[in-house]
């Protein structure tokens, strides 16, 4: 950005209204006095307790240059003592030519809670949210426990939930989700924005009529990976079954073992293998696309004779581009519909998951 500045600033030991005074006059102090336009578009939390805070700060730091936000670094550090915080507060402010106002363009605060601050957390950062735009909260950490104030969450401010389920355990997220869907948040995966251009490879191949054919009339499902709890094809499985208006089965272990078509019931096989595929069969015919990080290779078979191939390459993305994407693009309505399935599929089961 040109003409711009960094604003530093941090204090140790404070309560509550002297970060709230702070916040107000930093800014204008390092400007001898200059009360500057205030550019941000959103408020990004990232709720990090527990995770060491130089890897968190500097991922919010250039988060706020691509993106004009107030971003807070939530940490809460311990119960005990008195209600205190450590903050650090950097703002970018650019110049827009002499004699005119300053640009607030974004501005990253690093929230070290201690005390009754750390438990009551939500309740503090109310009014650091800045009122009439999105809020997006990114949980960096494990899941909330069941004792999760969602009821405080979702009157906070706070509009969005973004989580990251690329793990093997990626059901210790549901009821996390079901909570905050129950509170009319708006709620995003990483792993769901890292599948997009799987989905884009597949709606692009049921264009070719035999393709769209072998889906609304497929047999069975395979899928193959070195670790047969990646998450993605979850996702992949219920998004073909949401889109399509069919229903989700899980077996004993709460994972999808079958689609519940127009037709009858689908298997689902998944296996362990050195390569990453998804595979839908159909009579005589067999679609298979093969992952890995430069390509998305799939190919149609009709018996042993290829009739389609569709190669694409992939960009490969860090996890700071994957949440700029998500705060560029808003959230997305179709992954709260193929979460919906995904729950729907839990709830016919009976009970709750255990987390």
């Amino acid at each position: 950005m040109a003409n711009s500045e960094m604003i530093s600033w941090s204090a140790d030991d404070l309560d509550g209204p002297s970060l709230l005074n702070a916040l107000g006059s930093v800014v204008p102090d390092a400007l001898d006095g200059a009360k500057p336009i205030v550019a941000t578009v959103l408020t990004l939390g990232l709720y990090v307790k527990g995770v060491s805070s130089p890897k968190w700060v500097s991922l919010a730091q250039e988060l706020a240059k691509q993106h004009p936000s107030r971003i807070l670094v939530i940490n809460p550090t311990t119960q005990d003592g008195q209600p205190r915080l450590d903050v650090a507060i950097s703002a970018t402010v650019a110049e827009r030519g002499q004699g005119e106002t300053p640009t607030l363009f974004s501005e990253c605060v690093e929230l070290n809670l201690k005390g009754g601050l750390a438990t009551h957390w939500i309740d503090f950062l109310q009014p650091l949210i800045r009122p009439g735009l999105p809020a997006y909260l990114w949980w960096l950490v494990t899941p909330p426990g069941p004792d999760f104030r969602w009821d405080l969450l979702s009157t906070s401010g706070f509009t969005h939930l973004v989580i990251d389920s690329k793990t093997e355990n990626w059901r210790q997220w549901l009821p996390s989700l079901r909570q905050a869907l129950a509170y009319h948040m708006h709620v995003d995966d990483l792993e769901w924005q890292r599948l997009r251009d799987l989905r884009h490879h597949w709606a692009q191949l049921t264009d070719e009529p035999r393709v769209l054919k072998t889906l609304l009339n497929m047999e069975s499902i395979e899928v193959t990976a070195p670790n047969p709890r990646w998450s993605q094809w979850i996702w992949w499985v219920t998004w073909i079954a949401s889109r399509l208006g069919w229903n989700l089965v899980l077996d004993h272990d709460r994972t999808p073992s079958a689609i519940e078509t127009d037709l009858g019931p689908v298997p689902i096989m998944v296996a362990e293998s050195p390569d990453t595929t998804v595979t839908i069969v159909s009579d005589n015919v067999r679609v298979t696309t093969q992952i890995s990080q430069p390509t998305l290779k799939s190919v149609a078979y009709h018996g042993d004779t290829a009739i389609l191939t569709l190669d694409e390459h992939r960009i490969a993305t860090s996890l700071q581009e994957d949440m700029h994407n998500i705060l560029n693009r808003g959230h997305d309505v179709l992954f709260s519909q193929t979460l919906q399935c995904l729950l729907a599929a839990e709830d016919s089961l009976g009970g709750t998951l255990d987390a």
